[in-house]
């Protein structure tokens, strides 16, 4: 039996703050090391959630409650989808978790909030999208470690995985979600997207009407009708395309992810003069580069060959606005 003594030290201070050991057979260490790497990551992410926590409650009220917080936080998301909101509500779930670091419904909204900066590559960097699909994985996991049975974060751990290039991981978490909570609108709705990625885009609609059906409120329905416009875009109905990005700009002006769209769509359809525009307001709004964006978001995110054959055409039209 060989043993490895495992332990993570504050570069500054050099003071522990995990330790750990595995014992196992020489025969086992290919195993082992994934493992090892896998638990030591998890640490990692655990310790970086304690101190993010840390630094959230810096200059606020002492005597805050995890309620409090948690409904500061969905105060704060009650504003819209913005960079901003979603940095204010991510600060609360992270005071929240200060409180309790075991409240799986502070893990969750954290989690979400990982989730939207991953879905909105303009609001951040690389790495700093990089960083939130970690710690958004990880700060769910926890959660479902928690609370197995919780549909919601089981719907966002989907949104994760899909956003990562895993669909088909995504559509099983979607299925977890649903199995749990019929009702639950947003995995139907990010569960019909997600069907786009595996070549399944004509699954997208219904499943957005149904969160539609599901959640009347006006909050989520930018999204909605992103979602519909991208699958009628893959399956070539340009014009019924147009007609549902233009409803979820008129939410949501702007949504990013819409307008990629709508410049691919008006360009299909010969429409170059707005199109053009339309990716002057873009990079007015978010100076990446559009092809660089749409890249992120959408041409990593599946290797179906159907998908592929769908999305690359929308890519080289937005390439040269």
């Amino acid at each position: 039996m060989l043993r490895v003594n495992l332990r993570i030290s504050d570069a500054k201070t050099a003071d522990y703050l995990w330790a750990g050991r595995q014992e196992f057979r020489s025969e086992d260490i290919t195993q082992l090391q994934t493992e090892m790497t896998r638990q030591i990551s998890r640490v990692l992410h655990v310790l970086l959630l304690h101190e993010a926590s840390r630094r959230a409650v810096a200059g606020l009220d002492a005597g805050l409650e995890v309620d409090e917080c948690l409904a500061c936080a969905e105060a704060a998301l009650k504003g819209g989808m913005r960079a901003e909101i979603s940095a204010e509500a991510q600060r609360w779930f992270l005071a929240a978790l200060a409180c309790d670091s075991t409240n799986a419904e502070a893990l969750v909204g954290l989690a979400a909030t990982c989730q939207y900066l991953v879905s909105n590559p303009w609001w951040g960097d690389t790495r700093t999208r990089a960083a939130a699909s970690d710690l958004g994985g990880e700060a769910v996991a926890l959660a479902l470690e928690l609370e197995p049975t919780y549909a919601r974060a089981n719907s966002i751990q989907g949104m994760l995985y899909s956003a990562a290039g895993q669909p088909q991981e995504a559509a099983h978490a979607f299925e977890q979600a649903l199995a749990l909570d019929e009702r639950l609108a947003t995995a139907h709705g990010f569960a019909g997207y997600n069907a786009a990625f595996l070549g399944r885009a004509w699954e997208t609609q219904p499943a957005v009407e149904r969160a539609m059906q599901l959640d009347s409120s006006d909050r989520r329905h930018s999204i909605w009708y992103f979602f519909g416009g991208f699958a009628e875009l893959l399956l070539g109905r340009t014009e019924d395309a147009i007609a549902l990005l233009d409803k979820s700009l008129e939410r949501n002006p702007g949504y990013g992810s819409a307008q990629l769209c709508s410049m691919a769509a008006l360009s299909l359809i010969g429409r170059h003069g707005e199109a053009v525009s339309m990716a002057e307001s873009f990079r007015r709004r978010y100076p990446d580069y559009p092809a660089h964006a749409f890249a992120q978001l959408w041409l990593s995110r599946s290797e179906s060959p159907v998908y592929r054959a769908q999305v690359y055409p929308l890519f080289e039209r937005i390439s040269v606005l």
